[in-house]
C-alpha cells in the first residue's frame, strides 16, 4: 500500500523532525554542522521557504518552516541528499542517512504557533542539555540563542519570529517571546503537556484545538487546510494524466508571448521575453512540480534563479490571466 502523501499548505508553518539512522549521529564534530547548516542555507534560498527555528540534537534535529507554493520535499530531497553524501565521504558510509522522509505538521498562525515556536526553542531542556532559561539563552544548538542575540544562523526570519508575538504594540514582542519561553520550560513535558496547554489557554479567539494527525490548529483551519490539500492533489493529479513535460510547456508558455521559443535561453531587457521565461519556471516548478535543476537546464540559468523567476512567474500569470490547463 502506497504511504500517505505530505500535507503541505502554502504560507502555513510546519513543524519538521528528520531522525538520523539509530547506529549514526547527526554531527561527530563541529565542521559537520557547520557543512549542515551551510547546505541548509543554500537550500533554503533555493526554494524560498522561510525558517523560523532549529533545534539540533545527538540523533535528531527539529525545524520550523514557513512554506511558499513549493512543494517541501524540493528542500529536503536535495538537503538530505547533500548532507548525507558529505558524511559518507567524510567517514567512509555508504546509503542513507535519514530515516526516511522528514514528519511534519501544520500549524495555524495565532497561539498555536506561538505556543509552537517556544515548544521548539525549550526542547534542549526537555532532552536535559540545558536546566535554566539562562543556560538555553547561551545554548548554540538551537535558534532560541539568536532570537535573544547571542548566535547566528543564517536566514533565521527573527522579524518573523517575533511578530508571532506582537500583540497590542506596547509590550515588546521579545518579552512576550521569553515570557512564553519559560511558561513552556515550566509546564511543558513532552508533546502531549504541549498540546494540553492549546487546548486550556483562553488568551487567543480560537476556543477549540483539535489536534490531528497532520494539523494543530482550530476546526476551520483543519477543515481549510485539508481541503486546500486535496484540491491541490486532484489539480495534480490530472496534470500527471496529460504529462506535461518542457517542450510542451515552453511551447504553451511563448504561445502566450509575442517572443520565439527559440530564445528560450536568451536574456536581456526584452519585457515579453523575460514575463515568458518568468511564467515558465512558476509554472514548471510551482505548478507542475519538475526539479528545479531541470529547469535551470532549459533555461541556462541556477536553480536559485529559477526559483527567483518562479516567484515573479506568478504575478506575471495573475496580471495577465493565464492558467495552466489541465489538457494540453
Amino acid at each position: 500500500m502506497a504511504r500517505k502523501g505530505r500535507l503541505c499548505i502554502s504560507g502555513a508553518i510546519h513543524h519538521v523532525t528528520a531522525k538520523v539512522l539509530d547506529c549514526r549521529v547527526l554531527f561527530c564534530d563541529f565542521t559537520d554542522k557547520d557543512k549542515f547548516i551551510e547546505l541548509l542555507n543554500k537550500f533554503l534560498l533555493t526554494t524560498g521557504f522561510e525558517l523560523l527555528g532549529i533545534a539540533f540534537y545527538p540523533k535528531h534535529y527539529e525545524m520550523a518552516l514557513r512554506l511558499n507554493d513549493r512543494p517541501m520535499k524540493d528542500l529536503f530531497q536535495g538537503f538530505h541528499s547533500a548532507y548525507a553524501r558529505y558524511y559518507n565521504e567524510k567517514y567512509g558510509f555508504e546509503g542513507y542517512l535519514f530515516q526516511g522522509r522528514p514528519k511534519s505538521i501544520v500549524v495555524e498562525d495565532g497561539l498555536c504557533a506561538q505556543k509552537l515556536i517556544a515548544y521548539l526553542h525549550t526542547g534542549p531542556t526537555r532532552a536535559g542539555l540545558c536546566k535554566t532559561i539562562e543556560e538555553l539563552d547561551q545554548f548554540k544548538d538551537c535558534t532560541h540563542s539568536t532570537v535573544m542575540g547571542n548566535s547566528y544562523f543564517p536566514n533565521l526570519n527573527i522579524d518573523q519570529i517575533l511578530k508571532l508575538y506582537s500583540s497590542d504594540g506596547v509590550v515588546d514582542p521579545k518579552i512576550i517571546y521569553r515570557k512564553t519561553i519559560k511558561q513552556m520550560m515550566d509546564k511543558c513535558e513532552s508533546f502531549e503537556d504541549f498540546l494540553k496547554m492549546l487546548k486550556a489557554s483562553k488568551d487567543d479567539k480560537q476556543s477549540m484545538f483539535e489536534p490531528g494527525y497532520w494539523i494543530i490548529g482550530s476546526p476551520q483551519f483543519t477543515k481549510d487546510a485539508l481541503k486546500k490539500d486535496e484540491e491541490k492533489r486532484i489539480r495534480m493529479a490530472n496534470y500527471k494524466r496529460y504529462s506535461w513535460d518542457h517542450d510542451q510547456l515552453a511551447e504553451f508558455v511563448f504561445s502566450r508571448f509575442p517572443v520565439s521559443i527559440n530564445n528560450i535561453k536568451r536574456r536581456g531587457r526584452n519585457n515579453a521575453l523575460s514575463d515568458a521565461r518568468k511564467l515558465y519556471c512558476y509554472f514548471a516548478v510551482t505548478i507542475l512540480e519538475m526539479t528545479t535543476l531541470s529547469t535551470a537546464a532549459r533555461l541556462n540559468i541556477t536553480s536559485t534563479a529559477v526559483c527567483r523567476l518562479a516567484k515573479l512567474g506568478k504575478i506575471v500569470a495573475e496580471k495577465n490571466g493565464i492558467v495552466l490547463p489541465i489538457h494540453r
